[in-house]
Formats: structure tokens, sequence, C-alpha cells
């Protein structure tokens, strides 16, 4: 194996075991749908016909991307950039109702995450994209050294 397929291997695990520890929270908003779904509500991003929708499933999607992630060599790359759409999704998300001057919190982490949305949250996202973009990058020179 070589020394920069070994480097390339070593950053992409690191930045997997952080995104997929990030979003294994999705369980805590598995097991209150309901305050996840006044979380969504609050956004006022979607149509209420969607909320409940959106409450009960965009859960489940962050936690099997995130089991894909780590245990399913296959679809790794998919969750890569089904994660990368999320944060996208939750950081626009977020910029608006922070220009909206709106005053609650994310719920990006469940029940318990109640500081109000700023740019904290817009830089921590942005961390976290950067960080789904070298995994992505990583993979795919990993990919090409194999060859």
């Amino acid at each position: 194996m070589s020394r920069q397929r070994t480097i390339y291997g070593i950053t992409f695990w690191i930045a997997a075991l952080i995104l997929a520890a990030t979003f294994f929270v999705g369980t805590s908003k598995i097991a209150n749908p309901a305050d996840f779904a006044e979380t969504v509500y609050r956004f006022q991003l979607l149509p209420e016909v969607f909320v409940n929708l959106v409450a009960i499933y965009l859960p489940w999607v962050e936690v099997v991307s995130a089991v894909c992630l780590l245990f399913v060599p296959r679809f790794r790359t998919a969750a890569l950039w089904i994660l990368l759409l999320l944060l996208i999704g939750f950081t626009i998300g977020i910029g608006i109702n922070i220009a909206r001057g709106a005053d609650f919190g994310c719920g990006c982490f469940g029940r318990n995450d109640d500081a109000p949305l700023s740019m904290f949250h817009v830089f921590r996202n942005s961390g976290l994209i950067a960080l789904t973009l070298i995994a992505l990058i990583c993979k795919r020179k990993i990919g090409r050294l194999s060859k």
C-alpha cells in the first residue's frame, strides 16, 4: 500500500467518523418525532402538509446515511453525497431564518439543542460541508490509486 493511499485512507476515515457521529444524533429525532416536527414547523420553509413527513423521514435518512457511510462500502459515496445535500439544505434554512431574525434553536441535535440560531450554526455546518467534500475527494483518490 502506498504512503499516499494510506494518508487518503486515514483522512477519509477521520472525516467519515466525525460525519457519522454527527448524523447518528438523528436517532434522538426518531425517538421524539413530535418535538422534531415542531422544530421543522418553526423554520417556516415547507408547506404545513410536509412538516410531519419531513419530521418522520428526514432523521431516518440521516441515520441510514451514517450507517452506510461506515458499514456499507458499496454505498459510501452515495451516503456522502446525501449528507452533503442535507448539510447544504440545512445551512440554507438556518441562514434564511437568521436573516428573518428567528429566535429558536435549530433542533439539529434533538430536543436539547435550544441555543438560538446564529452564525455559529452556519460556520459549524460549513465545516461539516468541507469535511464531507474532503471525504469525497479522499474516496475518489483512494479509488484511483487502487487501479
